[in-house]
C-alpha cells in the first residue's frame, strides 16, 4: 500500500494551535512521515512543538536551498533546533533545478559535501533531493549519491511517470511526490490523490493539509479503493482541457517580487473561490492586489525563477482581470 504522508507549506498560513492539532490528528490516524523545509518560515517549528513527544516513531524530512557546504551546515543546526531533534531523517538538496545548480552542489565546498559529513556525524540519516525537472532528476539519481528524490507529479503533471519513476523503482531510490492537487487548482482532490496513488511506482504522497477536515479527508482517500471511476477519468479530461500546462502550482518559488506583488496569489485566488467565496477579506486582499500589480517594473526575475516556465508577466494582468470582474459581480466560477 503506498504510504501518504503530511506536506508541510500550508500549515504557515493558521495559528500555531491550529497548525499543531492537525499534525498531531495525522499522527493519530496513521502518518507517520513529515516534510518541511527552512524555506517554509514557521513550518519546522510547528512540526518540531507538535511531534517533540513522539519523535522516536515518526519520519522527520527538511531540506535547504543553500548550495555551499557552509550555508548548509547553518541551516541544518537551524532545523535541528526547530525540529527539537538531534537528526533529520531526510534531509534533502532544495529544489535542484539546472545544470549549474547540479555543479554547484557537487564541487568541492558544496552543499553535498556538508550532508555527506552531517550524515557521518550522525546528524542526517539519508540523503535526498528535491527538484521540479524530471530529465536532470534522473541524471542525478544515477549517480547513487541519493537514497530518495521528491518530484511534482499528477495529472497534468505526468512526465515524472515517463522514466524518472520507473528508474527509481530500478535503482531503490524511494519516490516522494509533491503537488499531487497541483496546487490546489484541480476541481476535486479526492481524484487528484486517487491518481497519484494508484501509480505503482510512487512510494509516498505528501499533500499539504491546512486543517483536520482535510486530514481526515485524505486519510479517507488514502485507504479506500484507488481505481478511478469514469466519471473521474471525465473529470481529469476537463480539467486538462481548462487547464492545459499554463497554471499557477502555488510553489512560490518566484517570490520574492521586488515590487511586492503577490504573484502566486493573483494566479490563484480565482481557482480557490470555489471554497472560500467572496468573503470580505478576500474583497480586500484583491483590491491591494491590483494596486500592487499596477507597480509591476517587468524585471523578469519571477520569470527566472518559475520551474514551470510560465509566462507570468502575461499572465498576470489577465488574471487579474478576470478576477476583478468576478469580484465586481460576486461571482463564483464553475467547477
Amino acid at each position: 500500500m503506498k504510504s501518504l504522508g503530511f506536506g508541510g507549506i500550508p500549515i504557515q498560513r493558521v495559528s500555531e494551535e491550529e497548525a499543531v492539532d492537525v499534525i498531531r490528528r495525522c499522527y493519530d490516524l496513521g502518518i507517520n512521515y513529515y516534510d518541511t523545509a527552512r524555506g517554509y518560515t514557521t513550518s519546522e517549528e510547528r512540526i518540531g512543538k507538535a511531534l517533540e513527544d513522539v519523535r522516536d516513531r515518526v519520519i522527520l524530512a527538511t531540506k535547504s536551498h543553500q548550495r555551499t557546504a557552509e550555508g548548509i551546515k547553518k541551516e541544518l543546526e537551524i532545523s535541528l533546533r526547530n525540529l527539537r531533534t538531534g537528526y533529520i531523517d531526510v534531509y534533502q538538496l532544495h529544489n535542484v533545478q539546472n545544470e549549474e545548480q547540479w555543479s554547484q552542489v557537487r564541487e568541492p565546498g558544496g552543499a553535498l559535501e556538508a550532508v555527506e559529513e552531517a550524515k557521518e556525524q550522525g546528524k542526517i540519516n539519508h540523503i535526498s533531493l528535491t527538484s521540479h525537472s524530471p530529465d536532470l532528476a534522473v541524471e542525478m539519481i544515477k549517480t547513487g549519491l541519493f537514497e530518495t528524490v521528491m518530484i511534482p507529479y499528477n495529472y497534468l503533471t505526468t512526465k515524472p511517470a515517463d522514466e524518472l519513476l520507473p528508474a527509481c523503482k530500478k535503482l531503490n531510490v524511494g519516490t516522494i511526490i509533491m503537488k499531487p492537487f497541483g496546487g490546489g487548482a484541480f476541481s476535486n482532490a479526492n481524484t487528484a490523490l486517487k491518481y497519484v496513488l494508484s501509480n505503482p511506482d510512487c512510494d509516498i504522497v505528501i499533500p499539504g493539509m491546512l486543517s483536520v477536515a482535510e486530514v481526515e479527508e485524505n486519510i479517507n482517500v488514502w485507504m479506500g479503493d484507488h481505481t478511478l471511476t469514469d466519471e473521474e477519468r471525465r473529470l481529469i479530461e476537463r480539467d486538462k482541457e481548462k487547464l492545459g500546462n499554463q497554471f499557477c502550482r502555488a510553489c512560490n518559488y518566484c517570490q520574492p517580487c521586488p515590487q511586492g506583488i503577490p504573484i502566486s496569489n493573483i494566479l490563484r485566488t480565482e481557482s480557490t473561490l470555489r471554497r472560500t467565496g467572496w468573503t470580505e477579506r478576500r474583497v480586500n486582499s484583491v483590491k491591494e492586489a491590483k494596486e500592487k500589480l499596477e507597480t509591476c517594473i517587468h524585471c523578469g526575475q519571477c520569470e527566472s525563477r518559475c520551474p514551470y516556465s510560465l509566462p507570468i508577466q502575461e499572465l498576470l494582468p489577465k488574471a487579474m482581470q478576470s478576477l476583478w470582474d468576478r469580484m465586481e459581480s460576486r461571482t463564483i466560477p464553475e467547477p
